[in-house]
């Protein structure tokens, strides 16, 4: 397959600002009446087009992956003339242009590449993943790598070390500490994608489960169903014991 980059229209968001301001200092415009409707049009828009380029460059990216990997050559003809590919890359492309997030738009366009992959779980799969990917914030992917094996995560990031003595505990306090260890406290967010996950059966994850005191090997215990480790293989991003904390404020 050709090198696809060279196709991505440039993104030039320095352009877009002079033409929209002719130059004028921002600083010098009071935001209001007419103002404020223009900059929030010249956000949105310069923002919009910030997200399609970074989408577009992940779908380049995927495809070619896909392409040195795949039993036989992907060509050209193969891409665009997949209904199921360009279908799902709609859906998907609508979704990156919501989110915030670059690793969820990551994540969207390996969803759409998968369309055209011979290995690929069946359709219905895919499309019970791309569902869970839209859903899904940064936070939710980082605390369901962390349950795959809370252990494994707190010892790859030297964390460990405090529970080398406990004899028993609950197991929401390691995940406290590891959500301290990034800053992150134990609110009301992690709350609600801890029931997030509970509800879409990807991990075991509800305070009834969490904060009984249990023995030190019960509190380091996976809590990832067979559908949540499906999704993680799905995801394709590396040992979970390495996943890299949320984002801040992720959408």
């Amino acid at each position: 397959m050709p090198d696809l980059s060279a196709l991505i229209p440039p993104h030039e968001p320095a352009e877009d600002t002079l033409a929209t301001v002719g130059g004028m200092a921002l600083d010098a415009i009071p935001l209001i009446g007419p103002v404020a409707g223009r900059v929030l049009d010249l956000a949105l828009a310069t923002r919009e087009r910030e997200r399609r380029n970074e989408f577009d460059t992940a779908i380049v990216g995927a495809l070619q992956r896909l392409a040195q990997r795949a039993d036989e050559t992907l060509t050209v003809a193969d891409v665009v003339n997949s209904d199921e590919f360009l279908a799902t890359l709609a859906r998907t492309r609508r979704a990156a242009a919501e989110t915030a997030s670059t690793s969820k738009r990551q994540r969207l366009a390996r969803a759409a590449v998968s369309a055209l992959d011979p290995n690929a779980p069946s359709r219905a799969e895919r499309e019970s993943n791309l569902r869970l990917i839209t859903e899904l914030d940064d936070l939710h992917i980082w605390l369901l790598a962390y349950f795959a094996d809370p252990r494994a995560w707190l010892d790859h990031h030297g964390l460990l070390s405090t529970y080398k003595n406990v004899a028993s505990g609950n197991a929401d306090g390691p995940l406290k500490h590891a959500l301290s260890s990034l800053g992150i406290p134990l609110s009301g967010s992690v709350e609600a994608a801890l029931s997030d996950l509970e509800r879409l059966d990807l991990a075991n994850v509800s305070p009834r489960v969490l904060r009984p005191t249990v023995t030190a090997d019960a509190m380091f215990q996976s809590r990832v169903s067979t559908r949540g480790r499906a999704f993680l293989a799905y995801l394709d991003e590396g040992n979970p014991a390495e996943a890299d904390p949320p984002a801040a404020s992720p959408i």
